[in-house]
């Protein structure tokens, strides 16, 4: 397979035994967020899901270990209940709050990636809320941009180490 410049592939690497998931699966996930998911990180999921990312990022896969779904009403969840108190939400999170979509999980400090919606026909943001110090880092693009800020411009968000392999499978996971 060709990489195409700025591709998810092109970032990573070629795709390792993963098995993407059935169109039912993705289905059921959108069908609970109520909205369709962007296709690039439907490709990041399909490609590298059920696994670990630079050695701390845990992406879940809707047929994962995990379930994705599981993983975001859980994440969702403790998330509203963590930041509903917080101060000085930055404005793409606070307007998307009901809406925001968790898609992983930097377990070395706690922080949840999320997946902001975009104003009627805009561009969804990625946003990382910092589970240490209630903070937000707001990547305006999606995860295609935020991936390429974290592998070719070797930007990472404040207090997630460098280092790490750039893929690793959950052990036992079903799909790789």
């Amino acid at each position: 397979m060709t990489e195409v410049p700025g591709s998810i592939e092109s970032l990573l690497g070629e795709r390792e035994r993963v098995r993407p998931a059935s169109a039912e699966s993705w289905r059921s996930v959108e069908a609970w967020l109520g909205r369709e998911l962007p296709p690039d990180y439907k490709d990041l999921v399909d490609g590298y899901g059920d696994a670990v990312l630079l050695g701390h990022l845990f992406l879940p896969h809707p047929e994962g270990g995990d379930p994705l779904l599981t993983f975001m009403q859980e994440e969702r969840r403790y998330f509203h209940s963590a930041y509903g108190e917080v101060r000085n939400i930055p404005e793409p999170v606070s307007l998307a709050w009901d809406q925001l979509v968790p898609w992983a999980y930097h377990d070395w400090n706690g922080d949840v990636c999320l997946l902001v919606p975009p104003p009627a026909g805009g561009d969804w943001t990625v946003a990382v809320a910092f589970r240490q110090c209630p903070e937000f880092l707001v990547i305006h693009g999606g995860v295609t941009e935020f991936m390429q800020l974290l592998l070719e411009e070797g930007k990472r968000p404040r207090g997630w180490p460098s280092g790490g392999p750039l893929w690793k499978p959950m052990a036992d996971s079903p799909v790789v």
